[in-house]
């Protein structure tokens, strides 16, 4: 998601001339900050503490991620299994629209099929085939669907299971750079859950203190300009996705479920909120004094190219423009900035 939208940013026009007061409101041509530093947001709680078993079902997860997929042919289905079907599902006696597959790999009890359908497998053998009846929520995403009984026919082709590889000083060496024995890797995988830690309570932290200073945001009015550019930025995606597709536009919005008035309303919608929130970084940065020298903005760069899995700064420039990247880079610096200003409220007991 952040490296669609880092994709489809495009280029900040130049900050308004701002306003400020000593009630911490802040104000330009086009909007009004009535609070920034010092938002009050609940206290982020992570992990309090991470136990022996968090470092166990961690490296259970590992051993997973290499574990031999064997046949199983003398015993029925059972949850962790994993199994290879056709299924063809229908509802109204009518054909499901790509609600068919064939050598479906699916683990049992995982739940990435429909809700109850790996329940059903269980008890099953290779070379089985059986119907599963199925009613979709009533607000499921597929609105001819939503509230229907389907019937699903499955044929069971084959069953296997995962053998994990045993736990050893040699199978550590493979998987780490850092460890040569069972009891340091332990300790690596524990300091590692304290880093993810406190990383989601920081992001979790940035995310709520934004949100209540978006909230706190008026727009008086937007620059046309910006929000046509960003309007566009939201077709030239999606048309993007059409020609992948090899669909023209309508074609397209159909298979999404979606009119072309609707989608209008949503590109509206999505160029408001981001003009908005261009604005917003845009008057607290220069409030702050919240900028990127060269060197920062570098080494901001290449952290992000890695962490979007680019190749490398220039393999993430050839998708996303130098004025998008540095745009983004500074909405992260100020929410950053924001978090490490507000004031955390306790959880009421």
């Amino acid at each position: 998601m952040r490296k669609r939208m880092l994709v489809c940013a495009v280029l900040l026009g130049t900050a308004a001339a701002l306003a400020g007061c000593g009630s911490g409101q802040i104000s330009n041509d086009y909007i009004t900050v009535s609070k920034y530093k010092g938002v009050e947001v609940p206290k982020v709680e992570g992990i309090p503490d991470i136990t022996d078993e968090s470092v166990d079902n961690n490296i259970e997860t590992v051993r997973e991620g290499f574990a031999e997929i064997k046949d199983v042919t003398d015993r029925a289905i059972q949850e962790g299994d994993v199994v290879i079907i056709d299924y063809a599902a229908s509802a109204d006696g009518q054909p499901i629209q790509n609600g068919s597959g064939s050598d479906y790999e699916l683990t049992v009890g995982s739940g990435s099929f429909y809700e109850g359908f790996d329940d059903n497998l269980i008890g099953h053998n290779a070379g089985d085939t059986l119907n599963i009846e199925h009613t979709f929520a009533d607000d499921f995403n597929n609105k001819t669907l939503a509230g229907k009984k389907a019937s699903i026919d499955v044929t069971v082709k084959a069953v296997r299971e995962k053998e994990l590889p045993e736990l050893t000083d040699e199978f550590v060496r493979t998987i780490s750079q850092k460890s040569d024995t069972v009891e340091e890797y332990r300790k690596e995988v524990r300091k590692l859950l304290e880093e993810n830690n406190k990383e989601y309570i920081q992001s979790e932290l940035m995310d709520s203190a934004w949100k209540q200073v978006l909230e706190n945001t008026e727009v008086k009015k937007y620059p046309k300009d910006r929000l046509k550019e960003e309007e566009q930025s939201f077709y030239d995606h999606y048309e993007d996705g059409a020609d992948m597709y090899e669909m023209d536009f309508p074609e397209f919005l159909s298979k999404i479920d979606m009119t072309e008035a609707e989608f209008k309303e949503k590109a509206e919608e999505a160029a408001r909120s981001n003009v908005k929130e261009d604005l917003t970084v845009e008057l607290i940065a220069d409030k702050e004094h919240i900028k990127l020298d060269d060197k920062a903005y570098k080494k901001a760069k290449k952290e992000l190219a890695e962490e979007m899995g680019y190749e490398d700064v220039k393999a993430m420039e050839k998708e996303a423009p130098e004025e998008s990247v540095r745009r983004y880079i500074l909405r992260e610096k100020v929410k950053e900035w924001v978090a490490d200003n507000c004031i955390q409220a306790a959880p009421e007991k």
